[in-house]
């Protein structure tokens, strides 16, 4: 489209020519209109023609790609029955002794449902079978009838017989020219002949004789029916013009039956004025495989007019020539009718588009108008920005009024997310500080216990959410005891954050007096009932341990046993429960039990998030993986151990907790020195 001119603006009046010329309705027509009438006559020709001709490449390299298996197919069909003479005369080079009746039954084999196959023969040189002058079985026809072919036919050695002499002449196996066999088989046949050598007596001989092995003595043949063939086929191409064309030009096989054996290529070429025929002959004469176009090819004594389609394929193992024939405006007239569909619909489209447009283009304008000065007064910032006097209720109607209701929802969803947002940042902020009052709980100082030489420890607890219900805790009651406990309470956030302070603050104080592990549990069991109601529940492992004999007295309230990892390397279970979970039944007993770390014995204590934790695909990280990992850490120092454990357990899920994960690893040391690894 040329490029609008531009006008001097002399006149108000002339101005506004310029704007009704150029307003949004007829920028509409023309934008539409225009490309689709440029579409129509200028592209959809050469596109239709370039479609037409893509397809009917298409077209001709599928029929090609059909007619070469259909070739492939034939000549595996002919090698398979070639391979059947070849059997035979394998068989008859190396047995001995055979009788007639032998003979007559394998050649019965032979031809025995095979609808293909007419008849096969044994033909022997004279004198070898028997010093017979002429011998040659053959059984044929359906019924597999019998007959000597030397004694009841003809003398197939006189030279006239190609399926004998020709194969005695180049001592290999060959198909024959198509004949009529008069005489033995009285019908239209091709034979496949094989020649027959000697591999050692034959016959009867005696071992020793002076005949040489290798030494030919006859041929084995297969005989193919013409008109079976020429059936075969007809039913394979539903009716398409066929031909197979034997070496010399006879035509082997015809669509028309009475053709075969009384006509050849050349004679049909004779019939052919168009110029375009001789390459084609050339190229099938050639055993090449291609498609040829012919113009105005004579046909059965009729011109077909227009252009057709001659496909030729090579049939290797014979040397003959599959030929099918097609009228291209037959093959290509359902793709005609639909190119003809195709551009009455076009047509009918630009022209309904066109009234279309013309119709609606002035309603379209006028909100247009609206719309455009309420987005650019948005775009400025203005959102109390309205659109009044909303009288449609078409698509720019239902626009105006959604782009209404779009600023209205917009500026309350602002406060919305204001409020949210302030929400937000103060509901972060009281978790931080409850994280970071939950952290001032437990010791946070490693090593704990510096001047002490004779163990070491560490500990580490990670929430799953912003605060944790695991906990830790351990201190000196005096200088030869350490109490240490580990607890997970029921749930996860700010109530099992509680319950864990609560929880934490009655254990130290109890263990201050003095009691047993098993006394701190039975007293915080009841403790916690009469504040919590049963509401929460906690598993606690509590130990007293003796620094100096390794002794170690512990209570376990259904917490998960420790793992013992010894100085040879050996990993175990140890501290099984002593009583129930901390907090929900009344009256509960639990008893101590006493276990001992020996010099560089390691124990670790965790939580239910380390086994229990899963991967994305559901799989748990189970005890054999605690196994394993300990496995890999056995010389590790409590600090090493427990960091590295929480690193593995972080890339197992994938750096997303379920679950709160707590660790405290106590290693007793060795005599005289720690092991720092």
């Amino acid at each position: 489209m040329r490029p609008i001119p531009s006008f001097p603006p002399k006149t108000r009046a002339w101005r506004s020519t310029i704007r009704i010329a150029f307003s949004i309705r007829w920028k509409l027509i023309i934008s539409i209109i225009l490309p689709l009438l440029v579409i129509a006559g200028i592209v959809m020709g050469p596109t239709l023609q370039r479609v037409n001709a893509s397809a009917t490449a298409t077209l001709q390299e599928q029929r090609l790609r059909e007619l070469d298996l259909l070739a492939r197919s034939i000549n595996n069909e002919m090698r398979a029955l070639a391979r059947i003479a070849e059997g035979t005369a394998v068989f008859l080079g190396v047995q001995r002794a055979l009788e007639e009746d032998d003979l007559y039954a394998i050649l019965s084999r032979n031809i025995a449902n095979n609808p293909l196959l007419y008849g096969a023969a044994i033909a022997f040189e004279p004198g070898i079978f028997r010093d017979k002058p002429l011998f040659s079985p053959y059984v044929y026809d359906h019924d597999l009838k019998r007959m000597d072919i030397g004694a009841d036919a003809y003398d197939y050695t006189d030279g006239k017989w190609q399926w004998y002499s020709a194969v005695r002449n180049a001592q290999k196996g060959l198909w024959t020219e198509p004949y009529y066999d008069a005489g033995a088989g009285n019908l239209a046949m091709t034979t496949y002949s094989h020649p027959i050598f000697r591999g050692e007596a034959l016959h009867g001989e005696e071992p020793g004789s002076e005949q040489p092995a290798g030494e030919f003595i006859g041929v084995t043949t297969v005989d193919l029916r013409l008109d079976e063939l020429s059936s075969v086929l007809s039913a394979q191409l539903d009716g398409d013009k066929f031909m197979i064309i034997s070496t010399e030009g006879r035509f082997v096989s015809h669509y028309h039956p009475e053709q075969t054996l009384t006509e050849t290529l050349q004679e049909f070429g004779a019939q052919q004025a168009s110029p375009d025929y001789a390459a084609v002959e050339r190229a099938i004469l050639n055993g090449e495989s291609g498609l040829g176009v012919v113009n105005d090819l004579v046909l059965d004594g009729e011109v077909v007019p227009g252009k057709t389609w001659i496909i030729h394929a090579p049939i290797p193992s014979t040397g003959w020539f599959l030929v099918t024939m097609y009228s291209e405006s037959v093959l290509t007239q359902p793709l005609r009718e639909q190119l003809n569909i195709a551009v009455l619909g076009l047509l009918l489209t630009v022209l309904l588009i066109f009234g279309l447009v013309w119709i609606m283009s002035s309603r379209i304008a006028r909100p247009i108008k609206k719309l455009e000065a309420a987005v650019s007064d948005v775009a400025r910032g203005k959102l109390d920005t309205t659109i009044e006097n909303i009288r449609s209720l078409d698509e720019l109607g239902r626009l105006s009024i959604g782009f209404n209701r779009m600023l209205k929802n917009l500026k309350k969803q602002i406060d919305i997310q204001s409020q949210q947002e302030a929400a937000q940042k103060l509901l972060e902020r009281e978790w931080h500080m409850a994280r970071e009052t939950q952290r001032s709980l437990l010791p946070t100082e490693f090593p704990p216990f510096p001047e002490r030489k004779e163990f070491e420890l560490h500990a580490v607890n990670q929430a799953a959410q912003h605060v944790a219900g695991d906990f830790f805790d351990f201190f000196l009651v005096n200088p030869k005891t350490l109490v240490f406990v580990i607890a997970d309470v029921s749930g996860k956030g700010m109530s099992a954050a509680l319950v864990m302070a609560v929880c934490r603050t009655i254990v130290r104080d109890l263990a201050q007096s003095g009691k047993s592990p098993a006394d701190i549990l039975r007293e915080t069991n009841e403790r916690l009932r009469d504040n919590q109601k049963g509401a929460a529940f906690v598993t606690i492992f509590l130990g007293s341990y003796n620094i100096a004999s390794g002794r170690l007295v512990y209570a376990n309230g259904g917490h998960v046993p420790p793992f013992m990892i010894t100085k040879d390397g050996a990993v175990s279970t140890v501290g099984e429960a002593t009583g129930t979970i901390v907090g929900m039944l009344e009256h509960q007993e639990y008893r101590n039990a006493e276990l001992r770390l020996h010099p560089g014995d390691t124990l670790l204590l965790y939580t239910d998030g380390f086994p229990e934790a899963r991967s994305k695909n559901g799989e748990f990280f189970g005890a054999a993986r605690m196994r394993s990992f300990l496995q890999k850490h056995l010389r590790s120092s409590p600090l090493v151990l427990c960091e590295a454990a929480v690193r593995e357990i972080n890339a197992f899920q994938s750096q997303n907790l379920a679950d709160d994960v707590t660790l405290l690893a106590l290693r007793r040391a060795t005599t005289g020195f720690l092991l720092k690894l």
